[in-house]
């Protein structure tokens, strides 16, 4: 590659300069990132756990999800923080690292569109032939396939795009690092590269419509000739979804990729919001919650799972628990992660107090719901004639409503406190994030008001909690040494050892960090912050989880019945591949026309999912 690429760094202008804008952008593109991820993780989870789902066409939805949660990560976090950030540069690596996964993941959904057109095709035009065509071998060939292609595009068009000199100027006007903007920069001639890009994108997104047009082309014929109104509409409605979100993908793909370089103008950002961060949102809606297979299993699974044995309070609290170190450690170790690797360690100021306010409502939140799983096992253990009437479903999420909200504005008090002074010195954070002492340190104004706040909401939340469970606790004790049994005392113990394992590393570190005197903070802070936010929540599942006889029974459970539902779709596949094989060989030859099509609706209706 020509010139010193180690070097260089861009500029993305991203979307919009103005900093109100920027807020609502980034409330409005969190929320869609996180749905986008809860929605396509949920399709995924869905159709592994639902037999009635086991067919060629949720097995391409399957990999479209996996393929849209990528795709979607690959630009939205980078955007979000650049959203608040005033710092939007970004280095050479990182930007064609950036360009090279969303070209990758970008080619594999137009290849799995045209491969989910084909599937439908199959089913209405050749569905005798269905169960031979589209077999399982056949689906994770076309699938690696897929990969493997879009893998190799993926590299050419990154060389196409980042292999000349840049020496000039280094603002992208993009919101990520796409082809016609960063082309834009170079220096030298791109009058070959961007011919072998066209090549490209002419192969994977003309070729891969043409793939979709011929098939409902031949849909639409085989459709028209079906005598039954209802076979029809039902055909009709189930393309229409694929056809919804074809359009919005390939639609914004051709306004933006096939038009040349000179024409790009304001209008390419809209058309890159709609097929990065729109389409993937959309997919689960459009392809699952408007179909009736998917509706029937989601509540075939909200069935079983409310039957289930772990819906107690306990892993109620256990839940919640889990949901906030997820979110916990991903405000940590992420920007962590990424330090290590960067020689630009530098943070803004907006980045630096939303970290914080993060930090600390979810660090807030743990102790809290530690406490009630404490008080949980106290009334377990020591009422447990009164246990259903006390830890209710409405107690518990009383309990943990009250935990969030209190949590939350003891978050925006400590934010206030540590990032309300002035600064005015130097800026550099002895820390791997930004916590609230070496951030204290480098205010000029006095902190001793805000430091003596700071304690009082630690010593609430912290102390405070820490009380509840020690109380919890001693109660717990003096009720196990009066029973008479020695293994109802065996199995009181091992439930609360688990708890307290927890707590003693939780608590024991935080204690040792916000309880000093501010003067005696030291290099061992570092390391009992690491254990808080990073080894704890890793800790957690096998604290709670793995050492727990239900927990370990309910896992058995569903693997044995994962197995059982795969052993049962493998004899299904083989049995209709021999039906369908006996059924050509000797029947089919001495039908009618007319009958051939009457028995082809019928087996469409089978093949096709109900719709809604």
């Amino acid at each position: 590659m020509g010139g010193n690429h180690t070097q260089i760094k861009f500029i993305l202008l991203g979307i919009t300069k103005s900093p109100p804008a920027q807020t609502l952008l980034f409330v409005l593109f969190l929320l869609i990132y996180i749905i986008t991820l809860v929605g396509n993780v949920g399709i995924i989870i869905l159709v592994r756990v639902s037999p009635s789902l086991h067919t060629p066409m949720y097995f391409f939805l399957t990999h479209l999800a996996f393929i849209d949660i990528c795709y979607s990560t690959a630009i939205s976090p980078r955007m979000l923080a650049d959203l608040l950030s005033d710092d939007k540069t970004i280095s050479f690596s990182e930007c064609m690292m950036q360009f090279l996964t969303f070209v990758f993941f970008a080619t594999i959904e137009c290849h799995l569109l045209a491969m989910m057109a084909y599937d439908r095709h199959v089913a209405i035009c050749q569905p005798l032939l269905y169960v031979t065509i589209i077999s399982s071998r056949v689906c994770w060939q076309l699938v690696a396939s897929s990969y493997l292609f879009a893998f190799l595009s993926a590299i050419i068009c990154t060389w196409c795009v980042f292999g000349g000199s840049f020496c000039g100027p280094n603002r992208i006007d993009h919101f990520f690092c796409d082809v016609a903007p960063v082309l834009k920069l170079l220096c030298s001639d791109t009058h070959s590269s961007e011919m072998v890009i066209f090549a490209f994108i002419t192969i994977n997104v003309v070729g891969t419509n043409v793939v979709i047009l011929l098939s409902y082309i031949s849909i639409l014929c085989t459709v028209l000739r079906m005598c039954s109104a209802q076979s029809r509409a039902r055909a009709f409605h189930t393309c229409a979804s694929h056809l919804m979100a074809v359009a919005i993908y390939f639609g914004s793909a051709f306004f933006m990729y096939l038009q040349p370089p000179s024409s790009h103008r304001s209008l390419d950002k809209v058309a890159s919001i709609f097929y990065a961060v729109v389409t993937p949102i959309l997919n689960p809606f459009i392809y699952s919650l408007r179909n009736k297979e998917v509706k029937d299993a989601l509540v075939k699974c909200g069935r079983r799972l409310f039957k289930h044995c772990l819906h107690t309070p306990m892993y109620f609290f256990l839940t919640h628990l889990a949901f906030i170190e997820v979110c916990y450690t991903t405000v940590i170790s992420p920007r962590m992660l990424a330090d290590l690797l960067s020689d630009d360690k530098t943070i803004s100021f907006s980045e630096c107090m939303m970290q914080f306010l993060t930090f600390a409502f979810f660090a807030t939140t743990e102790c809290h719901l530690l406490a009630m799983m404490a008080y949980d096992r106290h009334v377990a253990i020591c009422q447990p004639l009164l246990y259903v009437t006390i830890i209710s479903s409405r107690v518990c999420w009383q309990l943990v409503a009250s935990s969030y909200l209190f949590a939350f504005l003891s978050a925006i008090i400590y934010t206030w406190c540590v990032f309300g002074g002035f600064f005015c010195g130097p800026n550099r954070i002895d820390h791997f994030f930004c916590d609230e002492v070496p951030v204290l340190k480098l205010v000029c104004s006095d902190t001793h008001s805000s430091e003596m706040v700071i304690l009082a909401f630690i010593t609430i939340n912290v102390v405070g909690t820490s009380v509840v469970i020690l109380l919890s606790y001693i109660s717990i004790l003096c009720t196990v040494l009066r029973m008479c049994s020695v293994r109802s005392r065996a199995r009181a113990f091992h439930t609360c050892a688990s708890h307290l394992m927890a707590v003693a590393s939780f608590f024991g570190t935080k204690i040792f960090m916000y309880l000093q005197p501010p003067s005696s903070h030291r290099s061992l802070d570092k390391v009992a912050s690491i254990i808080y936010t990073v080894v704890t929540p890793m800790l957690n599942p096998f604290i709670y989880s793995l050492r727990n006889k239900e927990v370990k029974a309910a896992l058995v459970k569903c693997k044995s019945r994962f197995f059982n539902h795969w052993q049962q779709k493998k004899l299904v596949g083989i049995k209709a591949s021999s039906c369908t094989f006996d059924y050509q060989g000797e029947s089919l030859p001495r039908l009618q026309l007319h009958n051939r099509f009457h028995f082809k609706e019928a087996i469409v209706d089978n093949i096709t999912p109900n719709t809604g």
